[in-house]
């Protein structure tokens, strides 16, 4: 089995316009990373990039990123969703990227056993990627792993093994499954508390919602979702909810489990590091999250609070049909499977 049948498809979706500050060095890590890897690993794997409405003003992604030595073992794909379709979706206007509905792009073109969806700004363990390569991964379950956040000044030119030595030393806080478990994010969320203590509220309120769903790896679960291909397209991907990507990642993994899917959520050393980058370009525990809100309200880009993830998720729950009695909350097309996709390959 080679990268032309790969065991695993990887997932991700972005496009080149700095979102979050240095977007290009962070994806040039990822995929510097990933590359060395797969191969030392013998893993067969096909990356996925889907390049959302990509800036008329800049390079695509394969001009803009520098790329490894063509490899048996490693296929990259770019499959790009041009302008003309991007502004058919609502919120087009004021959303520049529909990261779940382009992850959903490269899950249902993914030619791999498995797929992983994750975020361009992660490195692998080497345990991780090892512990995939055994191939004793079984359909039935999603897979999740812990989120490392580690400062951004990665060396540039170092190797894999300097580069995961710099994520192992400058750690920021720890995504497990209970947050509070790690001294270091107590120590941030009593920071954040002292400096806005309206936040408590958010967190109290939060805390109340998810008394009412399965108990399940929620936190950073957007950066390391893993199935088998035929259970992702079971459940026809994510939720195709035209607005700005907060807590759709949740929502799925509690639509998964209502449909029978269970949880295997993985231990370090198998984790995932995520570069940080700007506070409120994504989702950060405490001032990061005010920051985020403001800026969307500001932008008037629509997002799923958590009351709201609940809520759907406990709707989906009684739309549970079809031979495979899992939820139905896309249509057939998901993924825009009625497009022919440009679509670059860089291979062997």
């Amino acid at each position: 089995m080679t990268c032309n049948s790969p065991y695993l498809s990887i997932v991700a979706v972005s496009r080149n316009d700095d979102h979050g500050v240095g977007l290009l060095q962070r994806m040039q890590h990822f995929i510097d990373c990933l590359s060395e890897e797969v191969n030392q690993a013998r893993l067969p794997v096909e990356l996925i990039l889907v390049e959302w409405n990509p800036p008329t003003d800049r390079p695509f992604l394969y001009q803009a990123l520098s790329w490894s030595d063509p490899s048996e073992f490693f296929t990259i794909r770019i499959i790009t969703v041009p302008h003309e379709i991007h502004k058919t979706f609502a919120n087009s206007e004021n959303l520049s990227l529909f990261q779940m509905i382009g992850k959903n792009v490269g899950i249902r073109r993914a030619r791999g056993r498995f797929v992983l969806a994750t975020n361009i700004d992660i490195i692998f363990s080497e345990e991780l990627i090892r512990f995939i390569a055994k191939k004793a991964l079984v359909p039935g379950i999603f897979y999740r792993a812990d989120r490392i956040d580690v400062e951004a000044h990665i060396p540039p030119e170092g190797d894999l093994d300097e580069k995961l030595a710099f994520c192992q030393t400058h750690i920021i806080r720890i995504n497990s499954r209970y947050y509070l478990s790690s001294l270091s994010n107590i120590k941030s969320v009593f920071y954040d508390l002292v400096k806005n203590p309206a936040i408590l509220a958010y967190y109290g309120k939060n805390f109340f919602y998810k008394l009412k769903i399965p108990r399940l790896h929620y936190n950073a679960c957007g950066d390391f979702t893993l199935m088998a291909k035929k259970d992702w397209d079971a459940l026809r991907g994510y939720p195709e909810l035209e607005m700005f990507s907060l807590n759709i990642d949740s929502l799925f993994l509690i639509a998964a489990y209502f449909s029978g899917f269970e949880e295997s959520a993985w231990r370090p050393p198998l984790v995932t590091y995520h570069i940080e980058h700007s506070i409120g370009s994504g989702i950060s525990p405490g001032q990061g999250q005010r920051i985020l809100f403001q800026r969307l309200e500001r932008d008037r880009i629509p997002f799923l609070t958590w009351r709201d993830c609940v809520t759907l998720a406990l709707k989906y729950k009684g739309q549970i049909k079809g031979p495979e009695k899992t939820v139905q909350y896309n249509k057939d097309s998901w993924g825009l499977a009625g497009y022919d996709l440009p679509e670059v390959t860089l291979s062997e």
